[in-house]
């Protein structure tokens, strides 16, 4: 199986203090363990790049920009491989776009599942499930951490 990681994913892999942050670990790493094909898009870097160095009065971390490189540098690149856009994404986008009558920021959402449809990732990682949900007809699996790690294990 190939999975996306979505961006929340990825800032809770850097972010200790996040509750999730345990879960999250342990879902990213049971799927690595279990030779999986884990991904992410460079809207993901922007947008965790956007977070983690936003103010915190702004919901973000408020993170230097020198740590947050260090952190994307030693926590996620050594766990995915970034899909660059293919020619493929741009109809695939824009069809997604008219076809579930995408409006305001669910377009990130949007993307990141173009780019899975143009790369053939079945799978898609996030703590926000309804976002996704809507993409099912397109093959699209949303899965959550807590389906792979049970609370209690």
């Amino acid at each position: 199986m190939r999975f996306l990681l979505d961006t929340g994913i990825l800032l809770r892999l850097i972010d200790e203090s996040d509750p999730p942050h345990n879960l999250v670990e342990s879902a990213v790493g049971k799927l690595g363990n279990q030779g999986f094909e884990v991904f992410i898009t460079t809207q993901n870097i922007a947008e965790f790049w956007n977070v983690a160095t936003r103010p915190k009065a702004n919901n973000g971390l408020e993170l230097p920009p020198a740590e947050v490189a260090h952190l994307f540098t030693s926590s996620i690149e050594p766990l995915v491989a970034v899909l660059p856009e293919r020619e493929l994404f741009h109809s695939e986008f824009r069809r997604l776009l008219v076809h579930y009558n995408v409006v305001g920021k669910q377009v990130h959402d949007a993307r990141l599942v173009a780019m899975m449809l143009s790369w053939q990732v079945t799978h898609i990682l996030t703590l926000n499930e309804r976002n996704f949900q809507r993409f099912g007809p397109e093959g699209i699996t949303v899965v959550s951490p807590p389906t792979l790690v049970p609370t209690g294990s």
